[in-house]
């Protein structure tokens, strides 16, 4: 009997032990999974532009390198951005903080001044100096921190950081406030440029790009179709009969503008991957000890474009050397570094599937705002209400700015100005709806899904007292008819793609935003996720 008990004890306690050794594997394997060590080099894409459905067109004629090999051996997902559209610094700063204007500050690529009357870069540092520019630049708008610098925060002084973009918002925002050198595109002075803000300022690479002529270089190249224009899907926009079509990048867009079309041709993306590349090499980027960052900023957008669907052979030709480029950076790292210690991932700024000019030409109601004329006669309705006085300050992106001083002044009661305003507003065609920031800033709860949008894309530092919205179809343009933000979509998609590292290949419909990539590239790097981020991680598409 006691035998049998021993027995019976014995199978009981294997049973205890193998049970804990599998508990005890299981802990293995999940500390493991925690604590694996995080990519060498990210390398963070933002595409000016870019559209899943035009990818889509051209993926038969893209390289296997490139767009392929990222988007059909990553994962990717569709995203949705939470604010209005209002210029590519907003939607940047969005993507790298993980949060909205309504905490981060940057409501669009300009603000207007109340003190000085006047319409102001959201970069615009009167303390700081431009290098090799007039323009005096810095992330000082940009109240919070974003993903360079929490990196930065992690491994102070250890990590490398990097931004190049084609313009000044994109590549500071991008670079936030601590990036070791951020470099941008001056059209007009044919060079790159940066700002003293950063502690190495403009990276040593780029200014050596500038001494050497190899910036020149790219300028001094026309602009014609890669291959015979016979195998493009659509026509030229700008047909040239020997060509195809042809462009010269230093040319001015306008005659009345100094500005080139330099930025809207190919080689502004060949210039970023080579001073990227440049940048990587030199700098020995993803081979130090903890993660370093290099952010680039890209654009499909080609001179004078007045469609977003793809039809132009611009469009593809742009599209197609871009993929050259892209790929040319992964072959730099796949050889240098390891894609097993890299992580890329793509992303684009807003942009509507098809302008107001499509619509038209279809039959469907849109059309281009301006908001000279309605202000102008707004103005003039006041003075016959209230008096003769100059009672508006000024007008900038839906935003309309009251003259609070003034008004005040004049005992008149600010919340009855900004209603009639607002009524008034609904008056002009184009315009859906008219708000005023009170109604705004207090919003709770799961109101309107408008409202909402609209709270999270204004700050209380630079919004108007009055903010209007436009009907569907309909776009903004300023004085000199550029777009002022480039969707008017209530709802604006971008694609998602993440490749390299420990991505398994993986095509997801989750319903997540563009301020979930910032938390979810926190989680992968082991950092801390930028100080006002709302957004949550992507699991789904890290597992």
């Amino acid at each position: 009997m006691n035998c049998l008990l021993q027995k019976e004890y014995y199978k009981i306690e294997m049973k205890y032990f193998i049970l804990h050794l599998l508990f005890l594997a299981l802990g293995i394997k999940s500390v493991a999974q925690v604590s694996q060590e995080p990519p060498r080099l990210v390398v963070g894409i933002v595409v000016d532009g870019l559209q899943q459905k035009h990818i889509d067109i051209l993926w038969n004629y893209f390289n296997p390198g490139g767009f392929k090999q990222i988007i059909s051996k990553g994962a990717s997902t569709p995203l949705t951005y939470n604010i209005v559209s209002a210029g590519n610094a907003s939607d940047i700063a969005n993507i790298m903080t993980g949060t909205t204007p309504y905490y981060n500050g940057i409501a669009g690529n300009s603000y207007y001044n109340r003190k000085e009357y006047e319409m102001k870069s959201i970069l615009f540092d009167p303390n700081q100096t431009g290098i090799g520019t007039k323009d005096s630049y810095s992330a000082h708008n940009l109240l919070s921190s974003n993903l360079m610098d929490e990196l930065s925060l992690a491994f102070p002084n250890k990590t490398k950081c990097y931004a190049i973009g084609i313009n000044a918002e994109d590549a500071m925002m991008m670079g936030g406030h601590t990036a070791k050198g951020v470099a941008w595109i001056d059209d007009i002075a044919q060079k790159w440029v940066g700002s003293a803000y950063y502690s190495n300022g403009l990276p040593a690479q780029a200014d050596k790009m500038n001494e050497n002529g190899e910036f020149r270089s790219y300028v001094n190249r026309n602009w014609s179709p890669m291959y015979a224009i016979n195998t493009y899907l659509n026509p030229a926009d700008k047909e040239d009969k020997k060509f195809g079509f042809l462009y010269y990048p230093s040319a001015r867009k306008n005659k009345n503008f100094p500005n080139t079309l330099l930025k809207n041709t190919p080689w502004a993306n060949s210039l970023v991957a080579d001073l990227a590349i440049k940048i990587i090499n030199e700098e020995q980027l993803g081979m130090g000890t903890v993660t370093d960052m290099l952010m680039l900023q890209f654009t499909v957008k080609t001179p004078n474009e007045k469609k977003t669907a793809m039809q132009s052979a611009e469009n593809e030709d742009i599209y197609l050397r871009l993929d050259k480029d892209i790929e040319s950076i992964v072959h730099k790292i796949e050889s240098k570094i390891g894609l097993d210690k890299s992580l890329f991932f793509i992303v684009s700024t807003q942009s509507d599937q098809h302008t107001p000019s499509e619509f038209g030409e279809n039959k469907i109601p849109s059309g281009y705002f301006n908001a000279h004329r309605s202000i102008s006669l707004l103005s003039n309705y006041l003075v016959a209400v209230y008096g003769q006085e100059r009672w508006i300050d000024g007008y900038y992106g839906k935003n309309i700015y009251l003259n609070k001083q003034r008004i005040e002044a004049k005992k008149v009661n600010f919340r009855d100005m900004q209603q009639t305003v607002a009524n008034f507003m609904l008056e002009f065609e184009g315009i859906q709806s008219a708000y005023t920031s009170s109604q705004l800033f207090n919003i709770t709860g799961n109101g309107n899904s408008e409202m909402l949008k609209l709270q999270n894309s204004i700050n209380k530092k630079n919004a108007g007292d009055v903010i209007i919205t436009l009907l569907p179809g309909w776009l903004e343009v300023d004085d000199k008819n550029i777009p002022v933000g480039d969707s008017n979509a209530l709802t604006t998609h971008t694609p998602f793609y993440l490749y390299g590292w420990q991505i398994s290949p993986k095509k997801l419909t989750s319903n997540h935003q563009t301020i979930d990539i910032a938390p979810t590239l926190s989680k992968i790097l082991n950092i801390a996720a930028p100080n006002a981020c709302i957004g949550k991680s992507m699991d789904d598409l890290i597992r």
